[in-house]
């Protein structure tokens, strides 16, 4: 009965033939030639008239251009000249986003390089190719391998091979960049030196300075704070020669004066003999022992000599300097006297950021998180008086202060339009003088106001400058000749002679040292005899 089911229902089911017609095929597929090939072609047709349609229409760019010619320049004519960023009252939140608060719009000069502008001048100036094309800006000074020999008092020219092409490059690509080292030598830095402020009496201070060290090291390439040579009212209370050494160094670097030999460089000795006494002492983990700020002053000495010679035996030392840095910030973003992560404080911490920027000029690696870090630790340290403490909580001071800002400047990008570094200056910086005696504040504050740039610059530079030049020794029968004495300064008894000696040196090289990170106004109007030596 079941086999009868199964043979009824399998008779019940279509069967499939399947038959070759490749004859009929091939003319079903001629029969459907002609509908394909006007459907092709209709679609074509379609994509032309869409593609005509397209390019009638005006583009967005044009469109865009149009309104910045029009509508949108008369909206920021109306709206951004009635707000004041120097007003107490001021909310930088009431800006809409994308306005860049750090740029402004009643300082910025026609050009974003110093100089006037000149159409005749062919790139680079001195140095430059006759055949250039003729542009509308002055290339930076330093271009080419001719460029002028720099300095006033027998210095001579840097021996850094930074200076290069046009624009400011060199030979090995790097930049002439905002805040960066690249300008200390030859033609570029007595560029930097006459625009920022600088004077044949400054730099014949900076000569002085300099051959002071020089007379101050000891044979195996150390510096000391509490050095036999000084009589003992000069001597530093601590005997720091980590710091010492990476103090008698700085001022060196900051000349452009590196450990290659150059023709015109006659500190070459001094300064590789410095640098091997710190690569000595650095140990296994980086750490060139003592304390965290030795610690930082000598990652600056050895990442600032990397940046400048490209020396590639520099490079692992100083990697390994600012790994240990790296290593021991501890999670709130500050640094104290021991490499053991402990919460920071604000003069340890400065030392630090500006070791981490040097390491970043000098093309090391530097995470993005210890960055962050850093600016979390600043954030912690300020008052609602703009300024920083010395711990977060603490109150507020000018030292503290002007570290901070330096800082400011160089990890949130704070420029001369910000509301709050304009309120802190306002409070804490024009408020004391420069030509007070302490080093460290004024070491920092000047950095702050170099940056911060117009008038503010030039009224604090003319006093530092001038009140610096004589508090210099200038006895050229005494052993002291070319040095500062540290009677009276807050720090002179712990760091003595050299350390006065040191930062005022570095301070008076502030024009070249870092190129400042705004030009948006000329620090100062170069005279004829300077714009035709340059």
């Amino acid at each position: 009965m079941a086999g009868d089911q199964t043979k009824a229902e399998t008779a019940k089911r279509p069967v499939v033939v399947l038959r070759e017609y490749s004859g009929e095929a091939r003319r079903h597929l001629l029969r459907l030639l002609p509908a394909s090939m006007v459907s092709v072609g209709a679609h074509v047709l379609l994509f032309l008239l869409f593609f005509l349609f397209t390019a009638a229409s005006p583009s967005p760019a044009v469109t865009d251009a149009a309104r910045v010619n029009g509508t949108i320049e008369a909206e920021l004519t109306d709206e951004i000249p009635k707000r004041s960023f120097a007003t107490d009252d001021f909310d930088p939140s009431v800006l809409e986003p994308g306005i860049d608060i750090n740029y402004p719009v009643d300082r910025i000069d026609k050009i974003s390089v110093p100089g006037d502008p000149d159409p005749a001048a062919k790139v680079g100036g001195i140095g430059g190719k006759d055949d250039a094309p003729p542009v509308s800006i002055p290339a930076p000074g330093g271009y080419g391998k001719s460029g002028l020999g720099g300095s006033i008092d027998t210095l001579g020219k840097g021996n850094s091979k930074l200076d290069g092409p046009a624009g400011g490059y060199n030979e090995r690509g790097l930049p002439l960049i905002p805040g960066g080292i690249n300008s200390r030598s030859g033609a570029t830095r007595d560029f930097a030196l006459r625009a920022g402020g600088g004077t044949d009496a400054s730099e014949a201070a900076v000569g002085r300075g300099l051959r002071w060290l020089v007379r101050q090291q000891m044979p195996d390439g150390r510096w000391m704070l509490n050095s036999p040579n000084l009589p003992d009212r000069d001597r530093g209370a601590e005997a720091n020669d980590i710091a010492a050494t990476a103090l008698g160094l700085l001022p060196f670097l900051a000349a452009g004066k590196t450990h290659k030999p150059d023709k015109d460089n006659s500190f070459d000795k001094t300064v590789d003999k410095g640098l091997k006494f710190l690569l000595r002492s650095q140990n296994k983990d980086g750490y060139f022992g003592v304390s965290m700020y030795a610690h930082g002053l000598a990652t600056i000495a050895v990442c600032e000599a990397f940046g400048l010679s490209q020396d590639p035996l520099l490079r692992r030392p100083a990697q390994n300097a600012v790994n240990l840095l790296i290593n021991t910030q501890h999670e709130t973003g500050g640094w104290r006297y021991s490499p053991t992560k402990q919460p920071g404080d604000m003069s340890i911490s400065g030392w630090q950021i500006m070791a981490i920027k040097s390491a970043q000029m000098a093309g090391l690696d530097v995470p993005t998180v210890t960055v962050v870090r850093a600016k979390s630790f600043l954030n912690s340290c300020a008052n609602a008086d703009e300024g920083y403490g010395y711990v977060a909580g603490g109150g507020s001071s000018p030292r503290m202060t002007a570290v901070a800002l330096l800082c400011r400047q160089y990890m949130d990008n704070w420029g001369p339009s910000h509301p709050r570094m304009i309120k802190a200056i306002d409070r804490h910086i024009k408020t004391n003088s420069p030509d007070r005696q302490d080093v460290y504040y004024y070491y920092y504050a000047t950095q702050v106001m170099h940056h911060f740039g117009g008038e503010a610059w030039r009224d604090w530079n003319e006093k530092m400058r001038e009140a610096l030049i004589q508090k210099q020794d200038g006895n050229a029968a005494s052993a002291n000749f070319g040095s500062w004495s540290p009677a009276g300064d807050p720090y002179g008894r712990a760091g003595g002679r050299l350390m006065m000696t040191s930062l005022n040196l570095l301070t008076l090289e502030v024009y070249y040292r870092y190129l400042p990170l705004y030009y948006r106004d000329a620090g100062y109007k170069l005279d004829d005899a300077v714009k035709k030596a340059l």
